[in-house]
């Protein structure tokens, strides 16, 4: 069992995604994890494929387009 714990986003990003994104790890089970990732005004993420994660976004704030593509079929969302 692992015990609670409480925390606060981190001022400081704890470090760097693949994709160029500043990370703040929120939460790390040995199933999985969570963490929130910033991009900056005006910058682009490089595409980043996973094998072995899974992942689930959810934008706080801002404009912009997520890419995505599974096997054959592709999408952009967009927010605005």
């Amino acid at each position: 069992m692992i015990d609670f714990e409480t925390r606060t986003l981190p001022e400081r990003p704890s470090e760097g995604a693949p994709d160029g994104s500043d990370v703040r790890i929120r939460l790390h089970l040995p199933g999985g994890g969570m963490a929130h990732f910033a991009l900056g005004a005006g910058q682009v993420s490089r595409a980043v494929r996973h094998r072995t994660v899974e992942e689930i976004w959810y934008v706080l704030a801002g404009a912009g387009e997520i890419w995505r593509k599974q096997g054959e079929s592709r999408a952009i969302a967009r927010k605005s």
